[in-house]
């Protein structure tokens, strides 16, 4: 007798119950990663793809932290006892062994089997995965409604474009019934045009503005007025002089003013949004590298340029350099990327530079920048890379030991000989038998590890055993294992003397040189590169070795003599010559140049400084002098200058001094805006420059003179 039928309808459960929990998990990633990537392309464009990949990483962190995998017929055994009460917590029995149950377990089995012939699959299994898909819903629904906001018109609609800059709603005159903006972003935004109901604008550089503007009565002349310079007359697009029309292309920024039959409005300011140049980032190669011996001739290349309306071409500039002394040649060339570029924000290029496609050879050097142009042919590029061909019979040559600083010049040689003995192992290696082919390997290995240790005394590694935290040489290890053992016991929790064991004390050996940091890194580096030819050696694979030898070689010679610079050239451009003065020996406007630079005291700082003081004097409700509002206009005019540049910072002061300056009697200020001109005088004191100031005159009395002036004083 068996319970296959119940079983069965168990592990069709357990299925089910592990689809749908798997299916809640990605559903519930896929709505998180949607809107993280649709809240983020608002602020830096980034592909959908994305999408996916983080998809794929929450829902695998969801499955791993959940244990759904780990859902057993146990599980859904207690699951059925607790959604159906006939069952008599009874399910478990179906999944035993028929063998073992006893006769009242085989009647309860039975009994339970039939009820499941006639039950449901739980609901409860879906009740994650409905949760999830509503939610996934939800998350796609909010996501294409994020995708639809501009970040453009974010910034003109009141929201903030750096920390502080915020637009608030504009007051207008009471004659003016309604005003629309309409702004044009220049082409190379490929942003759409927009239109606003206020005078303050946050617009694109370069961008066309169209006011329109309809007043609630007869209006006999309508001005603009910017930056307290320029005035600019509306005209009229009907005979009633109602409606009134102007246009404009905004350059920088600054403010203006409405000017309606001599009434003027608030201040209003308008913001250019910059465009700025091309980013361009390289993360791959190293600003300077160099191809060793045995390693392929090329190099990879990976780029990311951004631009905050769109890249319209990227490429390398290269110049191969090759030759030296007053043979050196360059050659000049543009590689261009595989990759399509139109117009994106956003790039992520690679190329590899196979470098003998290019005619490089051995000693060459290549010296590359990427250049970048936006959609508004600004022209960004990169700082200039270098990448070098090791020339290995350059390494061998003896020119250049005989001059100059030799750090250590007697070591040379040594390094180029195991070289020259590898080659030529390797050449009569199919003349000579394994055994000698293998001792002379090891010899050379021998001869390497020697030179590596002659070079570690300048890292003050005087013995083998010294290189690296405990390595100690143990020659003498089986005539002194019992002291030894008899000394761990007596050092047992002393701390100081186990981290003697393990630490290189001798007075900290590397600090003990005299080689500043970066020789002492380069040194470590050509003991690594021995290290490795001497275990190649050992091991009988001198062809592996070489390179290693090669690479040390190069590091020792670097510290002799650094490579040579390149300076790129640059073409001359001279003046176009006039013909008709040209040979006319005119000199009457050739005269001796003058430099002429005046200094005064500071007396702007010293006006501002009155004019804070004047303005913490209204906290108190301070009256005005006629003194008093001359000094204070002295210090308008000069927020006014800087609301010119910076209006978001400025313009709010210009108003309230404008109204502490026309306001006679009954002047109420609130603290906030006292605080508010203050801060701005006290910014526009700290931008001025100090003017040279005289040295104080020095005493002109000798030293005695003065020891005894100061010992006359010091006696009662």
């Amino acid at each position: 007798m068996s319970y296959s039928t119940g079983k069965a309808f168990i592990q069709k459960i357990k299925f089910q119950w592990i689809v749908s929990s798997l299916l809640a998990k990605l559903f519930l990633a896929f709505s998180i990663s949607i809107l993280t990537i649709s809240i983020w392309d608002i602020f830096s464009s980034i592909s959908s793809w994305h999408t996916v990949h983080l998809t794929l990483i929450l829902g695998l962190i969801f499955i791993k932290i959940s244990n759904i995998l780990k859902i057993n017929e146990e599980d859904v055994a207690r699951l059925l006892n607790q959604s159906y009460p006939q069952l008599e917590e009874s399910s478990s029995l179906l999944l035993k062994d028929v063998e073992k149950l006893n006769i009242l377990e085989k009647i309860q089995a039975q009994k339970v089997e039939n009820q499941l012939n006639n039950l449901k699959i739980p609901g409860l299994i879906y009740k994650r995965l409905k949760s999830a898909s509503l939610l996934m819903i939800l998350s796609v629904s909010a996501a294409i409604l994020i995708g639809k906001i501009d970040p453009i018109d974010l910034k003109s609609n009141n929201l903030s474009i750096s920390g502080t800059n915020t637009l608030v709603a504009d007051k207008i005159l009471p004659e003016i019934a309604s005003v629309s903006l309409k702004i044009t972003p220049p082409s190379y935004t490929n942003n759409k045009k927009r239109t606003q109901k206020q005078f303050s604008a946050i617009v694109e550089d370069a961008s066309v503005l169209e006011w329109t503007i309809e007043t609630n009565q007869s209006v006999d002349r309508l001005d603009f007025i910017f930056n307290d310079t320029e005035t600019s007359k509306l005209r009229a697009l009907n005979k009633s002089r109602t409606l009134w029309a102007f246009s404009r292309s905004i350059n920088k920024s600054g403010f203006y003013q409405v000017k309606l039959d001599g009434k003027l409005s608030d201040l209003y300011k308008l913001e250019i949004i910059k465009d700025e140049a091309p980013l361009i980032r390289i993360s791959s190669p190293k600003q300077y590298s160099t191809i060793d011996y045995g390693e392929p001739q090329r190099t990879n290349l990976q780029v990311q340029v951004n631009d905050d309306y769109g890249i319209n071409e990227v490429y390398i500039s290269a110049t191969i350099s090759s030759g030296q002394g007053e043979g050196v040649k360059f050659k000049e060339q543009s590689i261009r990327f595989s990759d399509k570029i139109s117009g994106d924000k956003e790039y992520k290029l690679q190329k590899t530079i196979d470098l003998a496609s290019l005619g490089m050879q051995a000693g060459d050097e290549l010296y590359f920048y990427i250049q970048a142009i936006d959609s508004r042919k600004q022209i960004s590029r990169s700082d200039v890379y270098q990448v070098s061909i090791q020339d290995t019979a350059k390494l061998m040559s003896m020119d250049g030991m005989l001059g100059g600083v030799n750090l250590v010049p007697e070591y040379f040689r040594s390094q180029r000989q195991i070289i020259i003995d590898t080659e030529k192992l390797l050449k009569e290696k199919n003349s000579l038998s394994i055994e000698e082919f293998r001792s002379r390997s090891n010899n050379l290995g021998i001869d390497q590890k020697l030179l590596r240790l002659r070079y570690g005394k300048f890292l003050g590694e005087e013995s083998e055993g010294e290189i690296g935290p405990g390595n100690e040489e143990h020659e003498d290890h089986e005539g002194h294992e019992d002291h030894e053992d008899e000394e761990a016991g007596a050092n047992f929790g002393d701390a100081e003397k186990i981290m003697d064991s393990y630490a290189h004390k001798h007075d900290v050996a590397e600090d003990a040189t005299f080689f500043e940091p970066e020789l002492k890194a380069q040194l470590k580096a050509t003991l690594t590169e021995m290290w490795k030819s001497e275990l190649r050696l050992r091991t009988y694979k001198p062809d592996e070795a070489l390179p290693f030898e090669y690479k040390a070689l190069r590091l020792l010679k670097d510290l002799q003599q650094k490579s040579r610079a390149y300076v790129s050239k640059t073409a001359l451009k001279t003046a176009a010559i006039k013909e008709e003065k040209r040979l006319s020996g005119e000199l009457d406007k050739i005269i001796q140049p003058i430099a002429e630079k005046t200094f005064s005291k500071n007396e702007e700082q010293s006006s501002l400084k009155k004019a804070s003081a004047i303005i913490s004097k209204l906290r108190n409700g301070a009256v005005l002098s006629r003194q008093d509002r001359t000094i204070l206009q002295d210090a308008s005019r000069k927020i006014s200058a800087k609301a010119i540049s910076e209006p978001s910072s400025y313009l709010s002061a210009l108003e309230i001094m404008r109204k502490i300056i026309s306001t006679n009697i009954n002047l109420k200020l609130s603290s906030k805006e006292i605080s508010m001109v203050e801060s701005a005088l006290q910014r526009i004191i700290k931008d001025e420059n100090r003017t040279p100031q005289a040295n104080p005159a020095r005493s002109k009395t000798s030293l005695s003179t003065e020891y005894f002036k100061q010992l006359k004083q010091a006696q009662p």
